[in-house]
């Protein structure tokens, strides 16, 4: 069970969160005590639990964070707040030679303006704290889904699914809705663009009757073939959004049968363990590490 450790001085430090449609707030830390002074009733709906998730992985930060690690640094609503928390601490010399390995290219942008020193994923690197947005997790496994549509191609699910695979301490943030018992909707799927339709139609068989496979579009409306514009990634890669009619129940099983698929590249599923979950409802945060649950 991980524990939140106050800090000890009166330091403050100024938060600037960038959330759409909304002016650049501030937020305060206090090193007794974080009191974020963004009001809730400032933010739309939809981000006031996401908002509450990033608060505590910021606190999570404090928890893991020391001088001189190496942070994987997640793509997300919430995970661009604790971007720019971790910036702050940097540059008011709270910690010191913390290196960021960005999960994308926006990513990158956001951490260079922020002021964390970057390094580019290698198969070596040993990274010792990622924090990320899911866009659905299972509920007791903790798996979870990323790369739900996406449009930029640039942001290939690759880089960041390699990040937090090998991360040594992994917190992940999803809103309630989130949490489910068994998940539904889209897995994606990146497969060669030369032999997508060859992939396509084994997945669909590997899944007949439960899911449908659609080619996922650069522009325009989705159809099975994506379009006149399909999506290619930078590494060369379709997308394949294999659409579940029917609830799916168990994640790693169906992780299992796509990496058996040849023309499969990547696909957005990840079981990483251990993952610290940060559920934010409407009562507040549940925080899960495996098999333990605790409320704040």
């Amino acid at each position: 069970m991980a524990v939140i450790h106050p800090l000890t001085s009166n330091l403050n430090l100024q938060i600037n969160t960038q959330f759409t449609h909304l002016k650049s707030e501030t937020l305060t830390r206090s090193r007794l005590n974080f009191r974020p002074l963004i009001a809730r009733s400032c933010l739309n709906h939809s981000n006031v639990v996401l908002f509450d998730a990033a608060k505590h992985t910021m606190l999570e930060v404090d928890t893991y964070l020391q001088s001189g690690m190496v942070v994987g640094l997640g793509s997300g609503l919430a995970s661009s707040m604790a971007i720019e928390y971790l910036g702050q601490k940097l540059r008011v010399g709270l910690l010191k030679d913390i290196v960021g390995i960005p999960t994308s290219d926006r990513i990158a942008s956001e951490a260079e303006k922020a002021g964390i020193p970057l390094q580019l994923y290698q198969d070596s690197t040993q990274i010792d704290f990622s924090f990320n947005d899911a866009d659905i997790m299972e509920e007791g496994s903790l798996n979870v889904v990323i790369g739900r549509q996406r449009p930029q191609g640039e942001e290939s699910i690759i880089e960041e699914k390699k990040i937090l695979d090998v991360t040594e301490n992994l917190v992940i943030m999803v809103k309630e809705k989130q949490y489910k018992t068994a998940v539904e909707g889209s897995i994606p799927v990146l497969v060669n663009s030369v032999s997508w339709m060859d992939t396509a139609e084994e997945i669909d068989d590997l899944f007949v009757g439960d899911a449908e496979v659609w080619r996922r579009p650069s522009m325009g409306h989705a159809d099975p073939t994506g379009g006149n514009f399909p999506l290619v990634t930078t590494d060369g890669h379709n997308i394949l959004d294999v659409i579940f009619t029917t609830p799916i129940p168990n994640l790693a099983e169906v992780a299992n049968l796509l990496n058996s698929i040849d023309g499969v590249a990547c696909h957005g599923i990840i079981t990483k363990t251990p993952c610290t979950a940060v559920i934010a409802t409407e009562s507040g945060l549940r925080i899960i590490e495996t098999s333990n649950v605790r409320s704040v």
